[in-house]
Parts: C-alpha cells; structure tokens; sequence
C-alpha cells in the first residue's frame, strides 16, 4: 500500500481501513437505484420508440469508462487530499430528505402515462446527476467533483430532446435541406421544385422526412465527437473545436446525402433511389464517424495519454479515504424511493390485469374492382416511423371533386410499445414537414360509416397554389380521442394526472380523408361522402 494511505489526515486510520464507505450503505444503494432508473427510462427510446438515439446503448459503458479512467489515474494524495476536503454535512432530521421520494410517484406515473415525455426524461437524468454531483462534492469537495463532470454529463447526449425542441428544430432542419439541395440542383441545371421538405424532379420525387432531416447524424456525432475528445485526452480547446467540425460535417453529410439521391432520381428514376437509399444512408453516416475520428486523431497530437495507476492502492482503499462522514443519513430517502417506485408498478400490474385492449381493427378497407379503390404502398421510410400493426392508403377516384381524386389513410396499433408513442403523429405536427401550411382553426363534423356516426377533426392546408381539406380521426380502445390543438406540439391530449390508468395499455386507430383543392370552398361535403365508401366498420366492444 502507498505510504501516502498511512498518513495523519484527521480521519482515523482503523476507520478507513475497516472501509468506512459501506457505513453509509444507504446512499451507495441510492445512487445505483437512481442509476438504473435514469438508464431504464431512456432505454425504450434507443430500442424502439426512436432510431435516431439507437447510438443510446453505447452511452452508459462509455461514461462508466471515462469515469473509471479518470478515478484511476489519480495518485495516492489525490484521493487523500479528497477525503479531506469533503464538503458540508446534513444536519437536519434525515426524514426531510426522503420528502424528494414522495414526489416519485406523480413523476414515474407522467413518464408511464405520457409515454416517455422528453421534458420528463430530462428532468429525472438532470436530477440523477445533480445527486451524484452533490455526492461527488460530499465525498471528495471540489476536487473529485471536477473529475467526475464530464462523464456525469456525457450521458446525456442519450437522452431523448423535449418534442418542443426537437420537432421544430426537425423540421427546420428538413425544409433547410431541401432549400439548399434544390439551390444546387438548380445551380447544376437540374430541373427542380420544393414543397416544403418535398422536392419534385422530372423523373420522381425525393421527401426528407424525420429520419432523413440530418437530427440522427447531428445527435450521434455529438455524441461521438465528446467521447472521441476524451477517448483521446484533447485539450479543452482542442474538443471545442472537434465538435464544430463534427456538427460541420454532418449537416454537409446529409447535404451530401440528400443530393446524391435527387441526382439517382432524376437519371434513373424513383425505383433505383429507394434501391440506393440505405446504402448512400449508411456510407454518408459511417464516412462521417471515420472522419470525425481522424479529426480527433489530427487534434490529439502532442496530448499525454492517461490510464489508471497501480500504485495508488487498491480500488477498496481509495474509497476507504474518501470523506463518507460528510454523507447524509439516506435511509429514509431510500424507503421511500423504493416504496414509491413499487406502489406505482402494483397499481399498473393491476390495471393491465383488468384492460380488455383493442387487438385488432375497426375499419376495414374495401378493394376490388368495384369499389373504386386503389390501395397504395406506404413510403418505407414513413413505414418505418409509424410502427403501427395494420394499414392502408387508399386512393380514390372521384369525378366531382376538385382535383378528380381523395386520398384516405388508416393505421391501427396493437397494444405494444409503439402504440403508446400513436398520439404523437397528429397532422397539425406532421403536414408542415411535407410543406403544407396550416390555415385557420380546428373544426367538427359527423361522418356515418356503416351506419355508426363517428367525430372527425377537420383540417385546413395550403401549399402554393393548392389547398387542402383533412378530416381526421383517431381512437383508442373505441372511444375517440380529444385533443388541444391551441397548442402545435402537445404531444398527448390529455391532461396531467397524478393517478395511473390504463390508456397507454390500449390500442389506437387512426382514419383520415385528404381532399386536395385550388378555388372554392372547402370540398366538405365530398369528404363526408367518399370516406364511408372506403371501409367496412365494426366498432369494438371490450365488454367490462
């Protein structure tokens, strides 16, 4: 053992050899708890609900990494200087921590309810690491909290963005695209139009949607050009600088990306571009990880590498030192979090013990020659997005409406994990990133389809010369769901509750009737009439 570990410091030795750090058992189970808790949350959105964070997975192991990198490169007197530089104390009745705990369960209720709301997600990893931040200042002052810092906050590159960040920002970033893709191809003399984040070519059409808009690229590369920067031991402005580049490059990646593709539509057509579309994908997003790694590479010359050190006692006796004695008494906190976190999960199990889910649709589409029905593939891509279980495009020709056709969607959910994320995927949200500009307030009207009257939303866009009607329905478990439209991106209509129910248990089914326009009025009427012709309808009964 280093002589520095048998040093004077205040503390008595027998203490720290006897491994003082498990005296205060309870905040080192407290800390692994909210840990787990802070990982459990964000794994959903890097599994299945997101692909844009699938890089998430990575994250927790490289945080873990840097941290015991950095911890492990200390000498002996770092971790002695710590233990005696730990930082304040709890002097009140332990009990009044563990108020924090009660707040648990509206908050684990909003995150099940609310399918992972963002502002949620970051608000329970904001709290995580400001506990451990505070733990870090407890146990070793300001010394061992600036050591830890960066892989504290290093983990949330993987938490999911609030929707009222990232769905405008999204779709800035997919009309921006578009803008400057068509300038070029103008520039080269390809013929071209833009809709929104639509552009049209002589030879077929190429649409950005959200996972095409450059966000997935911008986010992982971040995520990248950080750890690459600490991978390495980059000076600070040396990282700075890496992470320019690294966002340079992936807005000119999907630049590059975006074009390549256009130029595929434009020589050989729309089939050859969804050939090509992985592929082109793939290359521009691995070239750019290469290349961000190389930049990182350039940047770390001259920087000194840093490993953990063997001569500074083992992991068990640098712990020992730190100074434990300055840690709150966390038990009660602890109860409570615990007694939280299962009084929540019961109440569910029950819940879903009792939902009678929808498992299948509603609607069903009518086909056949003779009903004046067209089904039509989904683009993969929106496919993709969607997730949902069943669906159909139908295109339908009309001769008296304004533009000889409508065109009438249907998507259904099964209850999974996917469905709790159905709600989001509203027109008022998503029609913009197509171009369409959104007109007036939100209407009513009744349709009856199979002799059932059913509540639609009606809808108003226009996108240059044209205008368009959409009336919209989306139920779950049956019963049709009511929105707050004042509010462009509230991501679920309902209202805040601290009490769990089942609705994120339940299946969701989405109909709409799209009825483009120039002149006139709203072609209302046309829609009331075409849409019944579409399906056959059985409502769902679930009998409880």
């Amino acid at each position: 053992m280093s002589q520095a570990i048998g040093r004077n410091t205040g503390v008595p030795e027998v203490t720290r050899a006897s491994g003082q750090w498990r005296v205060n058992w309870a905040f080192t189970i407290l800390e692994a708890v909210l840990w787990i808790w802070s990982i459990l949350v964000c794994v959903p959105y890097w599994a299945r609900y997101d692909s844009d964070y699938a890089y998430g997975w990575a994250v927790p192991f490289g945080m873990f990494f840097f941290l015991w990198r950095r911890l492990g490169a200390q000498d002996a007197a770092f971790w002695q200087r710590c233990g005696e530089e730990g930082q304040g104390t709890w002097r009140l009745s332990p009990w009044l921590l563990a108020i924090p705990g009660l707040g648990l369960f509206p908050l684990e209720v909003y995150r099940e309810e609310y399918s992972q709301s963002g502002i949620v997600l970051w608000g329970i990893n904001l709290a995580k690491i400001a506990f451990s931040m505070a733990g870090a200042w407890w146990l070793g002052g300001r010394r061992l909290l600036v050591i830890t810092l960066f892989p504290l906050l290093f983990f949330l590159t993987a938490v999911p963005w609030p929707a009222k960040i990232a769905q405008p920002f999204q779709q800035s970033l997919m009309i921006g695209v578009a803008g400057v893709v068509s300038e070029t191809l103008l520039w080269l003399s390809v013929p071209v139009s833009t809709e929104g984040a639509v552009l049209h070519l002589s030879r077929g059409t190429v649409g950005i949607v959200e996972a095409c808009s450059g966000i997935r690229s911008l986010q992982s590369v971040l995520m990248m050009a950080l750890a690459v920067g600490e991978l390495l031991w980059i000076s600070t402005a040396r990282r700075v600088a890496l992470v320019a580049l690294a966002i340079f490059l992936a807005l000119a990646s999907n630049f590059a990306r975006t074009l390549t593709l256009c130029w595929i539509v434009e020589h050989q057509g729309n089939e050859a571009m969804h050939s090509a579309h992985d592929l082109v994908g793939n290359i521009a997003m691995y070239s750019l990880y290469g290349v961000v790694f190389l930049g990182g590479l350039w940047l770390a010359r001259g920087a000194k590498d840093i490993w953990p050190r063997k001569d500074a006692g083992s992991w068990r006796e640098r712990i020992g030192m730190l100074s434990w004695g300055h840690v709150p008494d966390f038990r009660p906190l602890l109860g409570v979090t615990l007694a939280m976190f299962a009084g929540v999960h019961v109440w569910y199990g029950v819940l879903q013990w009792k939902a009678r889910p929808q498992t299948k649709p509603q609607f069903a589409a009518l086909m056949g020659s003779d009903s004046g029905n067209a089904k039509q593939e989904f683009d993969p891509a929106v496919w993709a997005q969607l997730g949902a279980t069943d669906g159909a495009v139908i295109d339908r020709k009309v001769v008296d409406a304004p533009l000889g056709r409508v065109s009438v969607h249907h998507l259904f959910w099964r209850p999974s994990a996917m469905s709790r994320t159905a709600l989001h995927h509203r027109p008022d949200v998503c029609m913009p990133g197509s171009g369409w500009k959104q007109e007036g307030a939100v209407g009513e009207t009744e349709i009856a389809i199979d002799g059932h009257p059913l509540r639609f939303m009606v809808f108003h866009f226009s996108r240059g010369d044209t205008r368009a009607l959409l009336v919209w329905n989306v139920m779950r478990n049956g019963q049709t769901v009511d929105f707050d439209f004042s509010d462009k991106f509230t991501s679920l209509p309902e209202k805040y509750g601290m009490l769990p129910t089942d609705r994120h248990m339940l299946g969701v089914e989405l109909v709409s009737c799209f009825v483009p326009y120039q002149k006139g009025e709203p072609p209302l009427d046309i829609a009331r009439r075409e849409l019944p012709k579409c399906f056959r309808f059985e409502p769902y009964a679930p009998h409880r």
